[in-house]
């Protein structure tokens, strides 16, 4: 081949190269893979100072001063209650309205962090009133949204039910009747009556709420007249307002 053919074979490859018409170079048409980072966890943070004080209290139940506030108990999965268990329990399902905080209600929920506390308040001359306040840290919003959103679908279905638990510590079981389930905006509340033995005690009011990835639950045992399911929603908003100023 002379030297004019070989530059004139050469100059026609490299025109085929250039080309994306010419046959036997194909167009690279691969899809280009864009890694996006996974969603963090939310990190566990301190949830106590979530719970209500003692002055909050005594002027959300309008019992006065002289209110005793617990020590705060905080940490992960493993400081959630554990007295009721699936095999005690019947529905299964109304757990979580009849009974506060209980671990088989969350086992299945990824949590991050708990904090909970109690309170005993009233005066010298009338009824004391309790309660216990809790706060669970889901590991992200959406998580505790599922939850939430789990657990409202239950109280409705348990609403007017009678929960039997068998404690194999104590020969009488308990019997509790779950009434006056309301929906709020971000809070569900229930009126919880239990009996063991042919006695009962007063109504509990319960109150589960959400803001951002956290759950509250609220139970208070007000004997007083005056008393409603307001006041566990009341306490609720209080809990649930400080977590969505800072989340």
């Amino acid at each position: 081949m002379s030297g004019k053919l070989a530059a004139a074979a050469a100059a026609a490859a490299c025109a085929c190269v250039a080309l994306s018409g010419c046959t036997g170079v194909p167009a690279d048409e691969r899809p280009v893979v864009r890694i996006v980072e996974a969603a963090q966890p939310s990190p566990a943070i301190p949830l106590g100072p979530f719970l209500p004080t003692g002055q909050e209290l005594a002027t959300l139940l309008a019992t006065g001063p002289n209110g005793l506030l617990g020590r705060p108990v905080e940490g992960d999965a493993d400081v959630l209650l554990r007295s009721v268990a699936d095999a005690q329990v019947a529905p299964a399902e109304c757990v979580s309205a009849a009974y506060r905080m209980q671990e088989i209600v969350y086992d299945t929920s990824p949590v991050q962090s708990v904090a909970s506390n109690t309170w005993a308040g009233g005066g010298f001359d009338g009824p004391p009133v309790s309660g216990f306040f809790g706060v669970v840290q889901m590991t992200d919003p959406g998580a505790a949204q599922e939850f939430f959103a789990s657990l409202t679908d239950q109280w409705r279905r348990c609403n007017g039910q009678t929960v039997s638990l068998q404690s194999p510590d104590h020969g009488a079981g308990e019997m509790s009747r779950i009434t006056g389930v309301a929906f709020d905006q971000r809070v569900v509340s229930a009126h919880v009556l239990h009996a063991s033995g042919g006695t009962e005690s007063p109504t509990g009011m319960r109150a589960v709420g959400l803001a951002g990835d956290c759950i509250v639950e609220v139970e208070l045992i007000d004997p007083r007249a005056a008393a409603d399911g307001r006041s566990a929603v009341a306490v609720a908003d209080a809990i649930l307002d400080k977590i969505a100023a800072v989340r």
